[in-house]
Order: structure tokens, then sequence, then C-alpha cells
């Protein structure tokens, strides 16, 4: 484990032990005023309370999250027995805590110690169980939140994708069928480009996200099958740094970018096109950079557009933490820039 990682549980840690000593020193309070009124005995009594609580849900913030881990696999049922049994345990151990405490700190006397510690637990066992059952509630309501907000992400992003790769693979194949009665050789490496792409397609089915190397070399095996029906009126290149090579990018995200500017600044113009693939280096993410001499184009696309499918996409992925700039500043022709984490 590295220093960065022991730093943020540490920090996490504080946190949890700073909100549960801040709950118990409110929860002192009604305490206090149940028991002592505003007499004389109301600071002591709110003392007394906040200390119970501190001990008692401090034991608790600890306890419960390493048990909910070993509790997978057990039913309902059981686990809220289990949860019961131990929330017992740490009420007895956390009122004998607070109670040593209480004659250690002079608010009470050792012979009181057995009759204090009688009243502090089934005061704090009134308080601690309906408290107790109403977290796990909600923390298990939460859970499910979670995942179907995951579940719902996922199928949201396999649907943007499915409306992606198809018209991409038909279009190639059509590229590769038109060849193969001109020039059988310059068809057979087609298809195998062809076969590539395809395999490529099947296997971002499961990991969504690539190296930045797959994904360019995809892009060069679409470029060069595009190629076949545009001749010297499709030219491109490519600046990547070899150090990004590694850096994770959504599948076939490049790839749209591409596409989309084969098919405004290359397919529309008689004199066709260039496109420029870039990458750059941004803190600890990348932005990627599709540009071309084309016409270029003003405001958002619209929906069910290349570009708005992509950003859906980046949405069920990454959240807020990733940005598509489509058209981004540029003096000619049109610049889609991709900024990921």
């Amino acid at each position: 484990m590295n220093n960065a990682i022991r730093v943020s549980l540490g920090v996490m840690a504080l946190r949890r032990v700073l909100q549960t000593i801040g709950m118990a020193v409110l929860l002192g309070l009604p305490i206090a005023v149940l028991f002592s009124g505003f007499d004389g005995r109301f600071f002591a009594s709110w003392l007394i309370g906040t200390m119970y609580g501190a001990s008692i849900g401090l034991l608790a913030t600890f306890v419960l999250p390493l048990l909910r881990l070993r509790l997978g696999d057990m039913s309902e049922l059981s686990q809220w027995f289990v949860y019961a049994a131990v929330m017992l345990a740490i009420i007895a151990v956390g009122s004998a805590l607070t109670g040593l405490a209480i004659v250690a700190i002079g608010l009470a006397t050792l012979s009181r110690f057995w009759a204090n510690y009688e009243f502090g637990a089934v005061v704090s066992l009134v308080i601690s169980i309906p408290a107790s059952l109403g977290a796990m509630t909600y923390a298990r309501l939460q859970t499910e939140r979670t995942r179907a907000l995951a579940l719902a992400a996922e199928a949201r992003l396999a649907s943007l994708e499915s409306r992606v790769r198809p018209h991409f693979l038909f279009n190639s194949l059509n590229s590769a069928i038109a060849l193969i009665p001109e020039d059988p050789a310059r068809a057979e490496n087609v298809l195998e480009r062809l076969s590539a792409l395809l395999r490529f397609s099947l296997d971002a089915n499961r990991t969504r996200l690539v190296p930045l190397a797959e994904e360019l070399r995809i892009v060069v095996d679409y470029l060069e099958i595009e190629r076949v029906r545009f001749g010297d009126r499709l030219r491109f290149r490519v600046d990547v740094p070899p150090e990004l090579a590694h850096h994770e990018v959504p599948a076939f995200a490049l790839q749209t970018l591409v596409e989309n500017s084969v098919k405004y600044a290359v397919a529309t113009r008689s004199t066709g096109g260039e496109i420029r693939v870039a990458a750059t280096k941004r803190g600890s993410g990348i932005e990627l950079v599709v540009e071309d001499d084309g016409p270029g184009f003003t405001g958002a696309p619209p929906a069910g557009h290349g570009l708005d499918t992509l950003r859906g996409r980046l949405e069920a992925i990454y959240g807020t933490t990733a940005t598509l700039l489509a058209p981004a500043p540029s003096t000619t022709g049109a610049r889609v820039a991709l900024e990921l984490p």
C-alpha cells in the first residue's frame, strides 16, 4: 500500500470519527434536557450523554462496516439477527467504557458504577437499536439505488454503442465488397482490416475502455478501408506521442470523430480533405483532437448525430469528468476535442 492510499484511508477514518463525535455532541443535548432540565446538572448530563454516544457510536462506526462485508451471503433475516446481537455487544462494551470514564473524571463514584452502567445501558439500548436499524435500512436502500443506477447506466451505454457500430461496420463492409472485382489482392488486405475491426468490436463489448494504441490502430484500419472509396481525396496523419499509447479511452471514440470528418470533409467535396488525429497529455488526463480542412460546423450536434451519441457514451462511462468540445475553437475547418480523465 503506497503512501497516497494510506493518507486517503487516514483522512476517511478521521472524517468518520469527527462525524460520529459531532453527532454524539448533538445527541447529548436532548438527553441532558430530558434528564436534568436546565438546572445545575445540565452540563454534567450533557457531557455524560455525549460520552455514551461517542463511545458506542465510534465502536459501531468501525465494527459494523467490517461486519457488513462478511454477511453478504446470508439471508436478510439472518443479517438482522446478527446486527442486533452485535449492537447489543457494542452497547454493553461502550456503556462499560463510558462508566469507567465517568468514574475516572470524578462525575460518579466507583460504588455507583453498576447502577450507572445498568441505567446507561438501558437508555443507550432504547436510543441505539432504532437508530442502528434505521441507518442499516437507509444504507441498504442506498446500496440498491446505486446498483440500480449502475445497471441503468450499463443498459444506456449498451444501447448507445449499438447505435454506433452497425453504421460503422456497414460502411466498412461496403468498401471491401466494392473492391473485390477490381483488385483481389487489395481486397484481401481490406478484408483483413475489416476482420480486425469486427474482432475489436466484439472485444469492446466486454472492456468499454481500450488502450489508445489499439484505438489508433482501428482508426487507421478504418481510414485505409475508406481510402478504397475516396482514393487520394482522403488524406490523413496521426500525431500521437508514444508515451500516451497505454492511456485508456472509450472504444470507437476516435473512430466516431474520424468517421464524422470523412462524411463531411471528404465525401462532400470533389477535392476531398485532410484529417489530423492528435493526442496531448493534460495533467493526469488526455486530450484527443480530430480536425479537418472541411467546411466546419457551428452549434451543438442534433440528437442522434454521431457526436451527440458519443457525448451520451462519455456521460455513461465517466459522468461529468469527460468533456466533448464539438466544435472546438479552430481557425479553419472543423475541430473536435475530447478531454478524458
